[in-house]
């Protein structure tokens, strides 16, 4: 019976923390980055923080454009602000 209750223990264990994030940062989670508004290469000097999906603070959302596409990935906006 204690190794039933352990098995079910351990299987839940795993279960609960199988992730299913994807290499570089890019997940489903998350809001998609207006970049189409706008014109690179240069963004605005403007201090408005965005925490991407792959835990990086970027200066704003224009720099998280920007760094999707030097680095061809797809990081999404986690939250406003820092991470």
């Amino acid at each position: 019976m204690k190794a039933a209750g352990l098995f079910l223990l351990l299987g839940l264990g795993l279960y609960c923390c199988s992730g299913n994030a994807e290499p570089g940062g890019a997940s489903d989670e998350g809001k998609e980055p207006d970049c189409g508004s706008y014109i690179h290469p240069g963004c605005p000097k403007i201090f408005d923080p965005v925490c991407g999906t792959d835990n990086v603070a970027y200066p704003n959302e224009c720099e998280l454009c920007a760094e999707n596409l030097k680095r061809q990935t797809n990081i999404r906006i986690k939250k406003r602000g820092m991470c």
